[in-house]
């Protein structure tokens, strides 16, 4: 499971220099097809975030403790609702969730204003792809959330002043406001 979520950010990193480069170029030179491929790119990239997300959202679920985030952030004796939260309870998850979000957001801007305001978005399109780049990056060289070691027996545990029911909406709806 874990080489799947690192290659759905490989793919996702990929996708995100492909939108800003290809955005780029079809910005400038006016290129209407390009710029449709980085639009699809942009919207491919929320889709392999997506299964980033999925892929530890399931690891935390099943306390997968070889997955040395999870091992970091949960343990055995958490409730699900704290153990799913510990998706934003550390650097790496918080950084896939900021990721997702992005994504998510950029994918529906684009697709939403295909038609309308098609000059614009050929704009849009390089600028998100180039901050999705920046995080994806991030994600695959310096803080990845699919690290593995051998599976204790237990993990440490989330940080108990993350074990609050409003710690659980908190982050997920910030990051949505951003």
């Amino acid at each position: 499971m874990a080489d799947l979520g690192r290659a759905a950010l490989v793919v996702s990193l990929g996708l995100s220099v492909y939108a800003l480069v290809a955005g780029a170029v079809a910005a400038r030179s006016n290129r209407r097809r390009l710029a449709d491929s980085a639009r699809n790119a942009l919207l491919c990239s929320f889709g392999s975030t997506l299964v980033a997300a999925l892929v530890l959202l399931a690891a935390l679920w099943r306390h997968d403790f070889s997955f040395a985030y999870v091992a970091a952030h949960t343990n055995r004796t958490l409730p699900t609702a704290y153990a799913l939260s510990a998706f934003w309870g550390g650097q790496e998850g918080s950084l896939l969730l900021w990721l997702l979000v992005l994504t998510g957001y950029g994918a529906v801007a684009v697709a939403l204003n295909r038609r309308l305001l098609r000059d614009l978005t050929a704009w849009v399109v390089p600028v998100l792809g180039g901050i999705a780049t920046f995080f994806a990056f991030v994600l695959v060289a310096v803080a990845s959330p699919f690290d593995t070691q051998t599976a204790p027996l237990d993990g440490a545990g989330l940080t108990p002043s993350l074990q609050n029911p409003y710690m659980v909406a908190h982050p997920p709806m910030l990051y949505l406001g951003y």
